[in-house]
């Protein structure tokens, strides 16, 4: 029997790297003014999105509510209200015009969060309104929801947890048993090199930016960049990113993998890199594309995060470790409407682990 470990609220079997299979991250389905997605392990989340009835202006939407419930026995259950909290310490909620929760607000990513049976009283209430108001003590707006497609959405999740028919569902109960399933998070187990500085000299870089598929879309700001990978016996290995060009918020790289031997006359050679999954903004069939990207040279963790719209409340990111041979998916996010919800929503986890170390989740 695989190990059980504690990820996000929820007991889950581990899968290793041998059996992984390639990630595919959940859609994000639209309902009306809501969004929702559900993670690989289950964990899913509605997002609210600006009213399409009020043309998709900002005048009275301060920020997105969040519901958010794991699946399985746990059954984590949120309501977060993303919004500038300052200048504010309590705050009302009401649904057409009802109260249906008041409390402390607190400095922070979350400044307004509902848990548990005070979060499933609210969900009731949503999934039965029109419109859900969020105000300061005074009467002060906070931010305004619309509610149109909120059931649809925790219907979605209803039926992704298979709790559609049960008592534990949020929209369609009934009287059948609820039965979760186990569901497998997948395990990068790393193949670590032993640490190295060397990375490629300059004129290596350039000569590979000439001649890559980037040399006619290399426009704005151009760095390229090169990071160590390891080294193991007389093999070196490093990360470089060919810049494609900028843009007034996007940033686009190419990314290879350089290999040097010890004393080989013939210096670095470079091939694009691999990943388990193709990142988003490549598209299949096509060199990988990596956006605004980001490594964290102590993990070897590659992240790109592509928005939208200046705003960032649409668009998709990705976080990659580096496993000694490709490129593994260990966190997946994205919101494809652009309509005020800058909370992205999670589509994908793994978790990730060298040799001899505990496991880190992917986010």
């Amino acid at each position: 029997m695989p190990p059980i470990i504690f990820i996000a609220g929820l007991f889950a079997a581990v899968a290793t790297t041998a059996a992984l299979p390639v990630p595919q991250p959940g859609e994000i389905p639209t309902f009306r003014d809501w969004a929702v997605g559900c993670d690989n392990i289950g964990n899913c989340e509605a997002v609210s999105l600006l009213a399409e009835e009020d043309g998709g202006g900002f005048d009275d939407w301060g920020g997105p509510i969040s519901i958010i419930r794991t699946a399985g026995n746990d059954d984590i259950f949120k309501i977060r209200v993303l919004f500038d909290g300052k200048g504010f310490d309590r705050y009302k909620m009401m649904v057409d015009d009802k109260l249906v929760d008041t409390g402390p607000i607190v400095q922070g990513d979350y400044p307004i969060e509902i848990v548990g049976e005070d979060a499933k009283k609210v969900a009731d209430a949503i999934i039965k309104g029109k419109r859900l108001v969020v105000q300061g003590p005074t009467g002060e707006n906070i931010t305004r929801i619309s509610l149109a497609g909120s059931s649809a959405a925790l219907r979605y999740i209803d039926q992704k947890q298979d709790r559609a028919g049960t008592a534990t569902a949020l929209v369609a109960r009934g009287k059948r048993a609820f039965q979760p399933t186990m569901a497998e998070l997948p395990m990068v187990v790393v193949d670590q090199w032993e640490t190295s500085k060397l990375v490629p000299e300059a004129g290596a870089l350039v000569a590979l930016a000439e001649d890559s598929k980037c040399k006619e879309d290399r426009y704005g700001l151009v760095e390229d960049q090169a990071f160590p990978l390891g080294k193991r016996g007389d093999v070196y290995r490093a990360l470089v990113l060919i810049s494609c060009g900028s843009g007034a918020y996007n940033f686009t790289s190419a990314p290879y993998v350089g290999e040097y031997r010890k004393d080989d006359s013939a210096g670095w050679t470079f091939t694009p890199a691999r990943f388990d999954r193709q990142p988003s903004w490549g598209g299949e069939g096509n060199q990988p594309l990596l956006v605004n990207v980001g490594w964290d040279e102590q993990d070897q963790t590659l992240s790109s995060f592509g928005k939208g719209r200046g705003l960032g409340d649409c668009g998709s990111a990705e976080n990659y470790i580096w496993d000694g041979k490709i490129f593994r998916l260990i966190d997946a996010s994205a919101m494809h409407e652009c309509r005020g919800a800058y909370q992205w929503i999670t589509i994908w986890r793994a978790q990730y682990r060298k040799a001899d170390q505990a496991a880190t989740t992917g986010k």
